[in-house]
């Protein structure tokens, strides 16, 4: 997670007043602490429900700007309850929640138009992170909500944030607008880096074979600096050979 000073988005005291939250969870502790941190960060208003048929109920006489649900099945599927809560009320923030999530299902909610997930054990930090990302951050590019390939996706994204970022250093040398670029730019490829790690199939293992793939496929175009390398290396053994089968080339 990237450090505070570097983070991209914020919500300010006035958002966070003004926010009203559902929680959806089962275990009452947990039901409990989060409205206790909640509270901690300033938002607002805060209720809550301990399975997806009664958060339903409340959400019938009220308005809430987010709602963290629990990603597993009570009286219905997490699914089809976040298809009811995008029905009714398509501006809402859904968050799933969930201890060691399975990465594909929590995918698929983020696909039906989830904002973000929260993984438990909670703490005040990362609701704080998974509440103001979802709220405030970039939105999933839909290259990778709709790529066949996702984790081939994913790592484009994350390589594309880190060219930005390399190109932002080398203009910061010169100009003092770059310099000021650098804390956000570092900040959008650790969150590019930490959703590739978070979501790709097949999980770490997965993910570098993605990289090495797509780092291979990269360096064979003339565009960047190694595939440029590469073609003079070519050429040069080329014209070697050509020139050893020239019987009028002098001998070495």
């Amino acid at each position: 997670m990237a450090p505070k000073d570097d983070a991209p988005v914020a919500m300010t005291p006035a958002e966070r007043s003004k926010s009203s939250v559902l929680i959806v969870e089962s275990d009452g502790n947990d039901r409990q602490n989060m409205r206790t941190a909640l509270k901690t960060l300033g938002y607002g208003q805060f209720t809550d429900a301990p399975n997806h048929a009664m958060a339903l109920e409340r959400m019938s006489d009220r308005v809430f700007t987010h709602v963290i649900f629990e990603a597993k099945k009570s009286n219905m599927t997490s699914s089809e309850f976040l298809h009811k809560i995008l029905e009714s009320m398509p501006a809402a923030v859904c968050i799933p929640s969930s201890y060691e999530p399975n990465v594909d299902d929590v995918f698929d909610l983020l696909i039906m138009g989830a904002k973000g997930y929260l993984c438990k054990p909670f703490t005040m930090d990362t609701l704080e992170c998974a509440i103001v990302n979802a709220t405030k951050g970039e939105p999933m590019s839909p290259a990778v909500l709709q790529a066949k390939d996702r984790n081939e996706a994913l790592v484009a994204i994350m390589m594309t944030s880190l060219d930005k970022m390399a190109t932002i250093m080398r203009q910061a040398v010169q100009f003092e607008t770059a310099r000021r670029e650098i804390p956000r730019a570092n900040a959008t490829f650790r969150q590019s880096a930490e959703l590739a790690k978070t979501f790709a199939k097949g999980g770490n293992a997965g993910l570098m074979e993605a990289m090495e793939k797509f780092c291979i496929e990269r360096s064979k175009g003339p565009a960047t600096r190694l595939g440029r390398l590469r073609q003079r290396l070519k050429t040069g053994r080329k014209e070697d050979d050509d020139q050893d089968d020239d019987p009028k080339s002098p001998p070495a």
